[in-house]
């Protein structure tokens, strides 16, 4: 087992160095098409040609532990069955592996950006209608699963199979911290909207973040749009579309080319606007429009897990801070601890961003 802890120093500066590469953009008037990597190369694909278009800013989390990573059928591969790579620490938990683009590219200011892979995941260990357990009280306050919790409040979640391990596609914006994910598990897929607070992407310290807001408890959010049946064993096309006019951000989920969620008025929480969501999570806060924020997005990838409870230990909402013991990866432990013995087994491939400029 291994535990990670980073500083918001630490993160500030993978994330600046992250947004220093440029951007790609389209022309105006224009559709332009960039296959942002299939994993093929003349010669054979290698961890060389792959660390020339993603970065891990976070370390190899999971792939430190016995590198999987390969090309094996023309994709990219990588293996935790089970994670072993765990945190009772801020959002830390959630980071199994994750790779981001080394480029970043722009949202026309009318228009649309469309970032799209293929997913093919297994996440065996999972468990049908778990509920998580915890307490409320900050990180550590429940180390051993195997010992009862100690005397503070419980808490009690069901979670979904691709809160307990999933393969994810990301859109990022930094420098807003808004996040459109796609998680694939083992039978189901979840369309995820997310702002994530300074204390996380130190935004408001990056040089390449000009004019970025300081993001707290009023304006981050969570939360989980629509879970989908999606088929074991197959590749499945996961889509994200944005675009904006003014401060009006839209966002389009697709599953293998269906329409599964829109989110309008991107930046406000979904509960905040009354439309329908999963309920997983509540937010704290009215939020904030974000569509003029919000100037250019890198794509990212890994395996997650997302266990605990929102706001993830935010210094804003101690009151619900909720500690759940890491674990050693032991399936009794289901329930109890952040590592049970479930895992991920995905592949990725045809990375494609679609830019659509329709002028001024």
């Amino acid at each position: 087992m291994q535990r990670r802890r980073l500083t918001v120093a630490a993160l500030a500066a993978t994330i600046a160095a992250l947004f220093s590469t440029g951007a790609a953009s389209a022309d105006e008037e224009h559709s332009a098409v960039v296959r942002y990597d299939s994993f093929q190369q003349r010669g054979g694909y290698t961890l060389g040609d792959y660390a020339q278009r993603w970065s891990n800013p976070y370390g190899l989390g999971e792939a430190a532990q016995n590198d999987t990573r390969n090309f094996d059928g023309g994709a990219f591969n990588v293996r935790a069955t089970p994670f072993t790579v765990g945190s009772d620490y801020s959002v830390f938990d959630h980071l199994k592996y994750l790779a981001l683009s080394n480029r970043s590219f722009d949202v026309p200011r009318r228009g649309s950006v469309t970032f799209s892979s293929q997913i093919k995941a297994a996440t065996p260990g999972t468990v049908a209608g778990l509920t998580q357990h915890g307490v409320y009280g900050p990180s550590g306050s429940w180390t051993d699963p195997g010992l009862a919790p100690p005397p503070l409040a419980p808490y009690a979640a069901q979670v979904l199979e691709g809160q307990q391990a999933g393969a994810v596609m990301n859109m990022i914006d930094f420098c807003t911290g808004q996040l459109f994910d796609w998680f694939v598990s083992g039978n189901r897929a979840f369309a995820l909207i997310e702002r994530l607070p300074t204390n996380v992407t130190g935004n408001t310290a990056n040089p390449n973040c000009p004019g970025a807001t300081y993001v707290g408890r009023e304006k981050m959010y969570t939360q989980i749009i629509e879970e989908v049946p999606a088929a074991a064993g197959v590749a499945h096309k996961v889509s994200i579309t944005y675009g904006h006019r003014g401060d009006e951000g839209t966002v389009h989920y697709r599953l293998d080319g269906r329409p599964v969620a829109t989110v309008e008025n991107v930046g406000v929480p979904l509960d905040q606007q009354g439309v329908h969501y999963t309920g997983i999570y509540p937010s704290l806060g009215a939020g904030e429009k974000l569509g003029d924020q919000i100037h250019s997005f890198a794509i990212g990838h890994g395996l997650f897990s997302l266990l605990d409870a929102f706001p993830f230990q935010h210094p804003e909402a101690p009151e619900l801070s909720v500690s759940i013991p890491v674990g050693s990866s032991n399936p009794s432990d289901a329930g109890r601890a952040r590592l049970f013995g479930q895992g991920a087994n995905a592949s990725f491939d045809d990375f494609e961003v679609k830019i659509v400029d329709a002028g001024h």
